[in-house]
């Protein structure tokens, strides 16, 4: 189940404006060098099984958009391995929808219901005028009750000794812009 916190008139407002001003500025932006894209600041909350993710776009560039995604930190080799895997169905447990993206100089909070378990979140921003998407670092987070009190900080000591979680994106072969573009946008609903 999905939950969100909604501000449908401003997002409505917002939206309108953001496609207005993307509208009226393309001319200039065919011409203009790219604005380097900022990546998004992600906040998280978890309440039971409940992960609420904040994502803030820091971005000006009117086409920027942000959104946010989470898998099993268990996948987190699988990837590392396989980057297509994150296009794959069901690789993801939650992502942001691509109706809801936050646009420029915006947040919005996001929240999903997900298994009992460890996940990295990850925050990332594209822009139809910057051809590489701006990635944030993972943060990990214990959804439900399977660590007890494990301190986040320590989960980096069950993972496989090789796996350093702050350079896994970076060290993914072809980039995580490839893998952020290819992924499947569609969908909010945690993989079953």
């Amino acid at each position: 189940m999905q939950l969100r916190n909604r501000k449908s008139l401003g997002h409505a407002v917002g939206g309108a404006a953001i496609i207005a001003a993307a509208a009226l500025a393309a001319p200039a932006l065919a011409s203009a060098e790219p604005i380097e894209l900022t990546n998004p600041t992600i906040t998280t909350a978890v309440e039971e099984n409940t992960l609420s993710v904040t994502v803030a776009n820091p971005n000006v560039d009117p086409t920027s958009s942000c959104g946010a995604f989470a898998l099993e930190v268990a996948k987190l080799p699988a990837l590392r391995d396989d980057p297509s895997k994150i296009t794959e169905p069901g690789f993801l447990s939650w992502q942001t929808d691509v109706a809801d993206r936050v646009g420029p100089e915006s947040q919005d909070t996001f929240s999903t219901d997900l298994a009992d378990g460890a996940y990295a979140v990850v925050g990332e921003c594209v822009s139809e005028t910057v051809p590489t998407p701006a990635v944030g670092e993972p943060q990990l987070v214990t959804v439900g009750g399977v660590l007890g009190s494990v301190d986040l900080g320590s989960l980096q000591a069950l993972l496989p000794a090789d796996l350093d979680l702050g350079s896994l994106l970076e060290a993914l072969p072809g980039g995580i812009g490839d893998l952020i573009a290819g992924l499947p946008l569609g969908s909010t609903a945690p993989a079953a």
